[in-house]
């Protein structure tokens, strides 16, 4: 019981930041989500930008494959003021459980920032 710390050494100050940490955190589990409207909000705001870009097809199963699970990840995103912007969702795969040459063959996935557009479409105007 060395490593264990009750919070009674605590200040008024410290413990009041301490609470604040944890009152807000992000759900862990699709259960706890579910629950709140907010959370089901940014779910829905998720699966709709998944149809939208279609960056996903479903597809029946091919034989002898295995099916892939996917996860939902909560995040919390703070303005720069620290206040609550919005609540994020993403539906992410369970990529890990998969074998290169056995269930996929691309390693490479290309993704660009909107900055990174932006700085070379003028690099482009400037030079052309």
């Amino acid at each position: 019981m060395t490593d264990y710390v009750s919070g009674d050494e605590l200040s008024d100050e410290e413990t009041t930041v301490h609470f604040a940490l944890f009152a807000g955190s992000d759900p862990m589990l699709f259960t706890e989500a579910v629950k709140e409207e907010k959370w089901k909000r940014a779910m829905n705001a998720e699966i709709q930008a998944i149809e939208k870009n279609e960056t996903w097809e479903l597809t029946d199963l091919p034989e002898g494959q295995k099916i892939i699970s996917v996860k939902w990840i909560y995040k919390i995103k703070l303005n720069e003021k620290g206040e609550i912007d919005k609540f994020k969702a993403r539906l992410v795969v369970k990529g890990y459980n998969q074998e290169y040459r056995v269930d996929y063959q691309e390693i490479f996935a290309p993704v660009a920032r909107q900055d990174t557009i932006r700085l070379v479409v003028s690099l482009a105007a400037q030079n052309s």
